[in-house]
């Protein structure tokens, strides 16, 4: 499974958020894969993290892989859904719910002034800090470019597993995208080419992981603050967009993300929800 990474305080995780159980690795091949092998220990405490400084093996939705050199911040949470009160018309919406939490981390963490503090990066100090935005259903973006990619999966089988749900997050934080493959794609960027600045990858991750647990409490009580937050940072809105689902295209404008996690676009023959799918914007 690999060794356990030093960049990991493990104590300190579980003491300051909501997390009951931690796995840190130096190495690892799928973190979501690692949640989906504890997902079926019935005496497993829960929320269940692992992270790894380096992921060898990560999948994005569908058939992508997900680029993460040294410097990424790569973790799955495992989740008693049941226990935490959400059933699975919820889980839409959980994907949305972890990248609003993203959002909120990595702006205040974009918002900080820590440049003595920190290792500066040559020709980017002068750079703002940039909005996080959401392309539906698992994508954060600063300033147009991709930061973060968000995959839940159900780990599937019996009791407990079945009532357990895996939400895996990559952040580009200090992997600056100037040094990803070109495979990787040129549309990508990371915390340090925003700010100009290393991060402490220990702080973004509490930061994310104090975010997501007022944020997943908000889905639970169905406090419509949450939905208004994801429709506020809707990349798509009012854009040309081009849905893929099933084999299938359609086209239309978005008019929304709704409070059940759908997005809603507008065609001629009347608005459509989809609630899976790749989307795309044809407005460039």
């Amino acid at each position: 499974m690999g060794r356990e990474s030093p960049l990991a305080d493990v104590e300190r995780l579980c003491l300051e958020s909501f997390v009951r159980h931690v796995e840190c690795f130096e190495r690892l091949g799928s973190t979501n894969n690692r949640a989906a092998e504890l997902a079926g220990r019935r005496e497993l405490p829960t929320p269940a993290l692992v992270a790894a400084r380096l992921q060898t093996a990560g999948r994005g939705r569908g058939s992508h892989t997900w680029w993460a050199d040294d410097g990424a911040l790569t973790f799955s949470l495992l989740l008693d859904t049941a226990a935490q009160g959400f059933t699975p018309r919820d889980w839409p919406r959980l994907s949305l719910t972890t990248a609003v939490a993203v959002c909120d981390a990595i702006q205040a963490e974009c918002m900080e002034q820590e440049a003595g503090n920190s290792e500066s990066i040559p020709a980017l100090t002068s750079l703002p800090p940039a909005p996080c935005s959401i392309k539906w259903p698992n994508d954060v973006l600063i300033d147009g470019g991709k930061v973060c990619g968000i995959l839940v999966e159900s780990p599937g089988g019996p009791a407990p597993a079945k009532d357990r749900l895996i939400v895996g997050v990559g952040i580009n934080v200090n992997n600056s995208w100037r040094s990803a493959p070109p495979e990787a794609g040129p549309s990508g960027t990371a915390l340090c080419d925003i700010t100009g600045r290393q991060h402490d990858l220990q702080k973004v991750l509490l930061g994310v992981l104090r975010a997501l647990d007022h944020r997943l409490d908000q889905l639970a009580s169905g406090n419509p603050q949450l939905s208004q937050v994801w429709q506020l940072l809707n990349l798509l809105i009012e854009q040309d967009v081009l849905v893929e689902m099933n084999g299938k295209r359609f086209e239309g404008r978005c008019v929304g993300i709704a409070v059940d996690g759908a997005l809603v676009v507008e065609t001629p023959r009347g608005a459509h929800r989809y609630y899976s799918g790749t989307v795309r914007s044809v407005n460039n």
